[in-house]
């Protein structure tokens, strides 16, 4: 394992509450801990702050569930910020679903409704006709997976997010239909993926949002 990665590991493993930048120093060979660790922090791969009267490192996501904890004004303008995306997201939602509604009526008048539930044939798979929005789980993990593989970080951590916003643009999904789809994936498999707390969207698991996913 490259000393990149080892630093990296340590300070994940360390969580909300940090490690102390001396302590690693003291892990490391101080000659070299100090740039490797201005090197994560130029990348956005590690955060440096001060608690009490010493530095800490925290990956991203421990990072944003400590600054949650510990500044109320950070959290209340973290709450904003995720109400108006909610909002936003909702109202998009709402007119997406219109258009829709409005298309599939004008386009599929004499189509009997009851097609659009069957199953996709293999033929119609290898031949490309695949409906807009992915409705069967099973499509719906090999185009998760690939989006974890394609954005996975170092430690193996990516946004929902960003797989949201990836699968909905390709797919046409709303943001409701895509977090559906991630919790039907995360209950099947459960000893494929791990969700971590955090982040400005996600899943909700006990009364607290997971916007982060990786493979196990």
């Amino acid at each position: 394992m490259l000393a990149e990665e080892q630093v990296i590991e340590r300070i994940y493993s360390a969580g909300q509450v940090g490690i102390k930048k001396n302590d690693l120093r003291k892990e490391f060979a101080q000659s070299e801990i100090d740039t490797l660790l201005q090197k994560l922090t130029s990348d956005g791969q590690i955060f440096i702050d001060k608690k009490g009267t010493a530095y800490y490192c925290w990956v991203k996501e421990s990072y944003l569930v400590y600054l949650l904890n510990s500044d109320p004004r950070f959290r209340l303008t973290h709450e904003a910020i995720q109400s108006l995306d909610q909002s936003i997201h909702k109202n998009t939602d709402r007119l997406a679903v219109a258009l829709d509604a409005i298309g599939a009526r004008t386009s599929y008048q004499s189509t009997d409704q009851t097609a659009k539930d069957e199953t996709f044939s293999s033929e119609d798979t290898r031949n490309g006709l695949i409906e807009p929005h992915i409705n069967r789980i099973g499509l719906f993990k090999d185009e998760f997976d690939e989006c974890l593989t394609n954005f996975s970080t170092s430690i193996g951590w990516v946004e929902l997010g960003k797989i949201r916003g990836d699968l909905c643009k390709k797919h046409e999904l709303t943001k409701d239909n895509f977090y559906d789809l991630v919790g039907q994936l995360t209950e099947k498999y459960p000893d494929k993926y791990e969700l971590s707390s955090g982040g400005y969207e996600g899943l909700t698991v006990r009364g607290l949002l997971h916007g982060f996913v990786r493979s196990i």
